[in-house]
């Protein structure tokens, strides 16, 4: 049964595939190791470059804020909106743009550009924009499906025909308005215009001044000088009690705390003249009369006093004044007496020091 035709059968390499397996293994030499590390060393190096790509890529969209709604403004607020919308497109990977390999926008997509700006559309540019979503809804391509076409047509409708008389007029209303020289040169910056709308007082101040101007910089830097000494001088000249008032207001906050409250240590429980804080020493204002809780200086965040007050200073309640009690012992009184001699002669010291500096 083993023979056929005469002929033994052969088991063989040639006729077993397991066997030329095994001899081609066998034959063949075991792979070099130094070529096994560096092939795993390169696809490591790739798989953290497609990471850092991807993470890359993650960040960029967390990292550009998504722009306000447009409202219909017209002039800048057009321009700004229009160049944050921008910005915020191009970092939105494939969702609106072709990107390549590494995730990196090489184009805009433009028909998913015109959707997404579209959609910060309010109140008077909503009413421009409804048109033109109403034509998407019915399969009809807006703006040729090109967003170069829908930037010429916002442009036309909501910013200037001619920008530089625009920005002309937008500088001589900055000229005349109230801004501080600092805004107005944030202004003038975006602008990206030359002019020399500064105030006349500004002006005049310019000419005399020994300050190098090498730079914008610099006449920026000297104009935003001057612009605050030119306010105070003013504000000085046309509210002269500018500061009593805010010192009064103050007060009458300090009075409204108090209300209800002794003004010697702040109790509900009765008032100044029947609290006997005649003696108590303000460890702030160093004047007689109350404590530390309750100081008018502390509360108007004066400077913390370091020599002793003659008189007590602040707001009272009505018809506070000393105790005049015929009942106190010899010991208080004279206490008392010494107590104000001491305050008095701390006042004569104040009043010597005083002159010195006159």
């Amino acid at each position: 049964m083993g023979q056929q035709g005469g002929q033994p059968q052969t088991t063989g390499p040639a006729n077993n595939p397991q066997q030329a397996q095994l001899g081609t293994q066998t034959a063949t030499q075991p792979p070099d190791p130094m070529t096994v590390l560096l092939q795993l060393m390169t696809l490591l190096t790739q798989s953290m470059a497609q990471l850092a790509n991807s993470t890359t890529g993650a960040n960029s969209l967390k990292a550009v804020q998504k722009p306000s709604p447009f409202k219909g403004e017209q002039g800048g607020e057009a321009r700004r909106f229009l160049a944050a919308f921008t910005l915020w497109a191009t970092s939105q990977g494939s969702t609106l743009n072709h990107v390549d390999a590494t995730g990196n926008a090489i184009s805009t997509r433009d028909d998913q550009w015109i959707r997404a700006v579209l959609s910060f559309m309010q109140d008077s540019a909503a009413l421009w924009a409804t048109p033109v979503m109403e034509e998407i809804t019915q399969g009809t391509t807006p703006f040729k499906g090109l967003w170069m076409e829908f930037r010429t047509q916002f442009k036309a409708q909501f910013e200037t025909v001619d920008e530089a008389v625009d920005a002309k007029e937008r500088l001589r209303t900055l000229w005349q308005g109230s801004m501080t020289v600092p805004e107005y040169a944030a202004r003038f910056n975006e602008l990206s215009t030359r002019t020399e709308h500064l105030a006349d007082s500004i002006k005049d101040e310019l000419v005399h001044t020994a300050r190098p101007i090498a730079s914008l910089e610099d006449l920026i830097t000297v104009s935003s000088d001057i612009d605050v000494r030119v306010r105070q001088h003013r504000a000085e000249r046309d509210y002269p009690n500018a500061m009593d008032i805010d010192a009064t207001r103050t007060r009458e906050e300090f009075n409204r705390l108090m209300r209800g409250k002794c003004y010697g240590c702040g109790s509900t429980a009765h008032v100044k003249k029947d609290g006997g804080h005649d003696r108590d020493i303000c460890n702030y204002c160093r004047r007689v009369g109350h404590r530390e809780t309750v100081c008018m200086d502390k509360f108007l965040k004066k400077p913390r006093s370091q020599k002793l007050a003659a008189t007590e200073e602040g707001p009272e309640e009505p018809q506070v004044a000393a105790s005049t009690s015929t009942s106190a012992d010899a010991g208080a009184t004279n206490a008392l007496i010494a107590q104000l001699m001491e305050q008095q002669k701390a006042l004569a010291d104040q009043l010597a020091s005083l002159q010195k500096s006159f």
